[in-house]
């Protein structure tokens, strides 16, 4: 999942990436004026698919949206030239919905291409689709006022191509009721994004209109709450050593730092400072709090802190840039889970924050930190150890596609090396397991990539391009005989020049060709930095990138750079992912670096990445999913997505999910903390085949997700 990453980084304010936070005068009551309408869409007349049209007119119209993800189609969309699609849009239930906008070629039954985006439950809010995004440039696009995030899948399509275009919603666990109104098409980004004037965030920072277990109502109960988790942080089994690794299971001579090792029965290990058999559990961003965008929310909230120097720390404004496509904006942010423990403590809420996470963590047998650590970082005197994500990963000038750099280039080189350079400073930290390049590459989440298509595509001169020219013209030598192969009819290698889009699909004798190079592109993209990285700091474990997910195996190309493969893995069962890297060649320890999921029985609105019914069933997901690991021979870490809940506006990029191990006010999920101990407590013997993994599957919900 992404994190930010641009803005100057505070060590208590995760630096944010998040995209185009356009500074627009935001109205208390709904206009639709302000901008030029160009083509207004006539909402009596949309098309239902596994839907019902409740009350249908020219303005608005009312439906009640299929669980199976049910829309429906704006005809006057198709033809269209201009480059928005606006309205507002008003999801009338109690929680947030992830709204769907999808585009159809002739004779597909599956949309090509989609944009999803999370809408707040009861707050109508105005939309911006930019249809020039559905050439698939990015992934990540801009945030608009009062809207949550927005991402784009699939594979791009030329707008004349596509003959159907529907909005709706992604799979639900109920029918849905949602008001849409005021739809039109223009060339004019609006000016206006009207804002309700509701207040939905109490001064906690929690959602207001809803209850549950565990909700903080006062300030006396706060500090109750707060001073009860106070405490010595300890291990709980005695077998444990202070790094958290098994001392009855001392696998090599210790190095000071952290190793792998491989034992006879074909089982990858990680290995503690002293050499022990050790097993990385634990949460990704473990700071204090989540930051939350404000901006555009401030009358939404019941107090926040911009006015206030006691609580300035906690408020940040600045610009960011979401992706290299997108312009660079200003964004507000706030942190009220800093701000409730400074009410409590004072100013020595960072000291008690760190004494009550690692009490809560390492006493319920959690011995790292995964990416976007804040515990004890980087000062050799940590209590956990930790990983975490080397910034800035070097890009050029012009890029192939999306963050794909042109890895032949000597600019590419010369930037490895400076972004090597940061490795300086951590060299000598023992408690550091090791280093990512990167998190979730952009490019990656094309499925079934290959960028020597894009290389080709690309009208750049990159030295990419004259890379692959080489390598046709060393292996063919004769135009002529590359034709036959291809079944191209090209005057010459300097044909190659010009763009060819898709170039493996267009000429099918090409793929096996275009499939080599780019992995001969990814292993450059891997070996350059990787081999920079190594030069500076020989102490630590290359981790390696962090994919989004494992289903290209052009992608596996390269891992013998790395020390340890790592994968996001966002299923219930991390299996299928383990068991594609491991049969794609790849003979290293395997890292599953996010997993989560999340439930609506407390105080947020939308479950994340993978949803279950309720708390319990999110410790049976825990269970299970960590014990797969565990039990696979290359498995040896598993890091949650996230230590907090995020923030119920939404973060920078605007997800708003109840995935926490801890909520706003600090307080962690008793009944996942249970399922952490369980599984800490049989960890070591699951790892080396002694006793069978949990095998309680979890029951899960559709996702509310973006």
């Amino acid at each position: 999942m992404r994190q930010p990453s641009d803005v100057q980084e505070n060590p208590w304010f995760p630096a944010c990436t998040s995209g185009r936070f356009i500074a627009r005068r935001n109205k208390t009551v709904p206009e639709t004026g302000g901008w030029e309408k160009t083509m207004k869409i006539d909402l009596g007349q949309v098309q239902a698919r596994d839907a019902e049209i409740l009350e249908a007119a020219e303005e608005s119209c009312t439906v009640l949206l299929g669980a199976g993800g049910g829309g429906i189609t704006l005809p006057q969309v198709k033809g269209t030239k201009e480059r928005y699609l606006v309205g507002d849009v008003e999801v009338l239930e109690d929680h947030s919905v992830a709204m769907m906008f999808r585009c159809f070629l002739p004779g597909e039954e599956k949309e090509r291409l989609f944009m999803r985006f999370g809408i707040l439950p009861r707050f109508r809010t105005r939309i911006c689709l930019d249809l020039d995004l559905l050439d698939n440039r990015t992934i990540f696009t801009n945030r608009t006022p009062g809207t949550l995030k927005l991402v784009v899948h699939g594979h791009r399509i030329r707008r004349e191509e596509a003959v159907r275009f529907e909005l709706g919603m992604d799979e639900m666990f109920h029918d849905v009721k949602v008001r849409f109104e005021n739809f039109f098409m223009t060339d004019t980004e609006p000016e206006e994004f009207p804002i309700p004037q509701k207040k939905m965030v109490d001064e906690f920072g929690q959602w207001k209109e809803k209850e549950w277990p565990g909700k903080i109502h006062s300030l006396e109960e706060l500090k109750e709450r707060y001073h009860s988790l106070e405490g010595a942080a300890a291990y709980p089994f005695p077998e444990w050593n202070s790094w958290g690794g098994d001392s009855s299971r001392k696998l090599k001579e210790g190095t000071g730092y952290f190793s792998t090792f491989k034992s006879e029965d074909g089982r990858w290990h990680l290995t503690d400072p002293d050499g022990c058999d050790y097993f990385s559990l634990g949460p990704c961003g473990t700071r204090a709090g989540e930051w939350g965008r404000i901006d555009s929310f401030e009358g939404c909230c019941d107090w926040l802190p911009q006015e206030d120097p006691d609580y300035a720390e906690f408020f940040q404004e600045g610009t960011t840039r979401r992706t290299a496509y997108m312009p660079l904006d200003h964004f507000k942010m706030a942190n009220f889970s800093g701000m409730n423990l400074k009410k409590v403590y004072g100013a020595q809420w960072k000291e008690k924050w760190e004494e009550i996470s690692c009490h809560i963590l390492m006493n319920n047998g959690i011995n790292s930190q995964g990416n976007f650590p804040g515990l004890g970082v980087n000062d050799g005197n940590s209590k956990m150890a930790y990983v975490r994500e080397l910034p800035g990963f070097p890009v050029t000038d012009t890029l192939i596609f999306r963050d794909f750099p042109d890895v032949l280039s000597p600019e590419y080189r010369e930037r490895s090396e400076v972004y090597a350079g940061q490795l300086e400073e951590w060299k000598e930290d023992p408690w550091l397991i090791g280093y990512f390049l990167r998190n979730e590459p952009e490019f990656n989440f094309v499925e079934n990539l290959a960028i020597a298509d894009e290389v080709l595509r690309n009208p750049a001169q990159t030295y990419c391009r004259r890379g692959l020219i080489a390598f046709l013209q060393e292996k063919y030598t004769a135009i002529d005989a590359l034709n036959q192969v291809w079944g191209t009819g090209f005057g010459g290698f300097e044909e190659l020049e010009k763009p060819i889009a898709d170039c493996s699909a267009r000429y099918p004798g090409s793929e096996k060709d275009i499939r080599e190079f780019s992995g001969r592109l990814i292993t450059e993209y891997i070996r350059i930095p990787a081999q920079a990285c190594r030069a500076v700091d020989p102490n630590h474990l290359n981790l390696g990138l962090r994919w989004s997910k494992a289903y290209n195996a052009d992608m596996m190309k390269g891992w013998e750079y790395f020390d340890v493969f790592s994968i996001n893995c966002y299923d219930f069962d991390p299996t299928r992912d383990m068991d594609f890297v491991k049969n794609a060649g790849v003979d290293l320890p395997i890292l599953l670096g996010e997993f989560h999921c999340g439930a609506l029985d407390r105080g947020l609105t939308a479950t994340g990445l993978k949803g279950v019914a309720d708390q319990k069933e999110r410790g049976v997901m825990w269970r299970y999913f960590v014990e797969k690991v565990a039990a696979h021979p290359y498995g040896v870490a598993a890091h949650w997505f996230q230590y907090n809940d995020q923030f119920c506006l939404g973060r920078y990029d605007g997800e708003n999910y109840q995935i926490g191990m801890v909520d706003v006010c600090m307080q962690p999920y008793p009944e996942l903390m249970e399922a952490v101990f369980e599984t800490s407590r049989v960890l070591y013997e699951v790892k080396n085949g002694e006793k069978q993994p949990y095998d309680r599957k979890p029951k899960p919900v559709p996702m509310i997700g973006y």
